[in-house]
């Protein structure tokens, strides 16, 4: 079974009428679980993992808006 949990925190705070200012914090995998991505199918190892998708990862950013 292949399970995903993203999230995403994000702040605006706006200086004036015209200028915004938006950070955003992105995590994918947040649990961090294994997530097999293909198997084995030779017969002498037979439902082995070998391949995975990524690990836990952070992406960041920022946005002006004017």
């Amino acid at each position: 079974m292949t399970i995903f949990t993203d999230m995403r925190l994000a702040k605006a705070i706006s200086f004036n009428e015209r200028l915004k200012l938006e950070g955003s914090m992105d995590v994918f995998n947040f649990i961090n679980r294994f997530n097999v991505a293909d198997v084995n199918s030779l017969y002498t190892e037979a439902g082995q993992a070998t391949a995975a998708f990524d690990p836990r990862q952070f992406q960041f950013g920022m946005k002006l808006s004017w």
